[in-house]
């Protein structure tokens, strides 16, 4: 076999170099990516294990029409009705109607706030602020923007320097992808186990991994290109960019005239009877006015990754705008379908699952490319001391605490109160609090493995004190909701004991690893 020649040899060890540090480098935000979208994927089952218990709903009641549901918000919020507002329907998930509308404010010169509530299609009752139970979406929030400001344009430049972590690590390990597809030595030393689980992993999560890094980049870094589309060829008109790419919003001012609004919800009933149709929400323009428009959407529950969506005058009942699968916007579809995949909404709870596990073990693959990192650092004699201790902190003090956080994330979303005030500020300071302390507790590891196992371990700890907060607090509705056909709190929970039983068989596992190497070395 033709060995390199020095200048291959020269560029591959460059590669390699290149791929390991921008690998350590965005491990911690790549992890939290991960991990975050591996939960999110269960966004509507948690938001479900969050709430109902607090408010269960009454399935042996009629619903309330959406008519009198809208009049009753209107009455009791003031709402500024120059603009718009949406209405997000019940699921099977999510039992609630999710109200979106801007109210005037009790100053002196009072400005508009934007304002979420769920309103229990039952009763009528307003039952929480969307943020009062913040979990899921903040957990949602964390993978694609951080819950920061501009937070979404640094995970697009993570993602970006991922693809190329990528693409690097197809090149380093082309020549002997096929020849060590499957290649996992047990009975070599622990390096090579490490190398082995990172490489295997990553060529089994390969496509998948290619899917997110492309979908995630294009839609975490969409502005970048819209920008560039309105300076060079729209020459700074946006509102025709939006019209071409197939998102027009109304213009007109509100008229004065005012319209009686029951022909409104007439095309609403009549667009949900329609078949193979799924309504998901609805926006009113200028509601009450001789003007006011209703836009109606849906998703086509033949054709993949295909939206419904019309557009209505109130007054006549004329269509405005349509998109569906005969009338569709090439850029508008493009986008619909990078969502799907992204986010496995195209298919059940398998593909979900599915989905799940793939992001757990890219999430594994992480862990161990920054484990052979500092077994690397480690061996070599120059390496401060001082240096690999906040590598460790920020790498493996930050993926464990993301772990150990978001079960304390998952605890606090269950103990605290429901009326306490500020609600989603205290689980979100205990997110941050649990991980700032395990990246403290980390700075000082000997042990890794010693000090993953026990991370794994306080996990576990966390999730079956998290279950048996359920029952003990909430056993009655729990079982109700379940004979009701809610059965997502249950899920969460099946889901919650079957990671604290991974955690806890992984860190026997490290501890077993742990006692041969101590017996060998005696």
């Amino acid at each position: 076999m033709k060995s390199d020649s020095p200048e291959q040899h020269k560029v591959i060890k460059n590669l390699i170099e290149a791929h390991s540090w921008l690998g350590l480098i965005i491990s911690p935000l790549l992890f939290l990516v991960f991990w975050a979208g591996a939960v999110t994927l269960f966004h509507d089952e948690v938001t479900q294990w969050a709430i109902t218990p607090h408010h269960p709903v009454d399935n042996s009641q009629a619903d309330i029409p959406l008519a009198k549901l809208v009049e009753q918000q209107l009455a009791q919020y003031p709402v500024d009705q120059t603009g718009r507002f949406r209405i997000n329907m019940p699921t099977a998930l999510v039992p609630y109607y999710i109200f979106y509308f801007d109210v005037f404010g009790d100053a002196p010169e009072p400005d508009r706030q934007s304002m979420a509530i769920l309103v229990d299609p039952k009763s009528g009752k307003t039952v929480a602020g969307k943020d009062d139970f913040y979990l899921s979406q903040f957990i949602y929030r964390l993978h694609y923007n951080l819950d920061l400001p501009g937070g979404s344009y640094l995970i697009g430049i993570v993602t970006l320097i991922f693809l190329f972590a990528l693409v690097s690590g197809i090149f380093i390990h082309a020549r002997k992808l096929l020849k060590h597809f499957f290649l996992y030595r047990v009975d070599k030393q622990r390096r090579d186990k490490l190398l082995d689980i990172h490489t295997v992993v990553g060529v089994m999560t390969l496509p998948f991994t290619l899917m997110y890094a492309l979908s995630g980049l294009i839609l975490n870094l969409a502005i970048v290109f819209q920008l560039a589309f309105v300076m060079f060829i729209y020459q700074g008109d946006q509102q025709a960019l939006f019209n071409d790419a197939g998102f027009n919003r109304t213009s007109e001012p509100r008229s004065e005239i005012p319209l009686e609004m029951s022909n409104a919800f007439s095309l609403i009933e009549q667009t949900q009877q329609q078949p193979n149709v799924e309504l998901r929400n609805i926006i009113f323009h200028h509601y009450g006015a001789d003007n006011a428009l209703v836009q109606v959407r849906g998703t086509d529950t033949v054709n993949f990754a295909q939206r419904d969506e019309v557009t209505y005058r109130v007054q006549d009942g004329s269509v405005m705008d349509k998109v569906n699968a005969d009338n569709y916007n090439v850029f508008r579809q493009g986008r619909d379908v990078l969502v799907s995949l992204h986010f496995s909404n195209f298919a059940g709870v398998d593909i979900r699952i599915l989905y799940f596990i793939l992001a757990m073990a890219i999430s594994a693959m992480i862990v161990t490319g920054n484990m052979l990192w500092l077994d690397k650092r480690r061996s070599q004699r120059h390496t401060s001391p001082r240096s690999l201790a906040i590598v460790s902190a920020i790498t493996l003090g930050g993926c464990g605490g993301i772990i150990v956080a978001t079960a304390v994330g998952f605890l606090c979303e269950r103990l605290l109160p429901a009326t306490l005030p500020g609600r989603n500020e205290w689980l979100i300071g205990c997110f941050v609090v649990s991980l700032l302390a395990v990246m403290l507790y980390s700075i000082k590891v000997n042990d890794t493995k010693r000090h993953i196992s026990q991370l794994l371990l306080l996990t576990s700890g966390i999730l079956v004190v998290t279950i048996l907060a359920d029952w003990i607090m909430f056993s009655e509705p729990i079982i109700a909701l379940w004979h009701s056909g809610y059965r997502g709190v249950i899920g969460v929970q099946i889901g919650m004991g079957l990671i604290a039983v991974v955690c806890i068989y992984t860190a026997s596992r490290l501890a077993t690893v742990n006692q041969t190497t101590y017996l060998k070395n005696i």
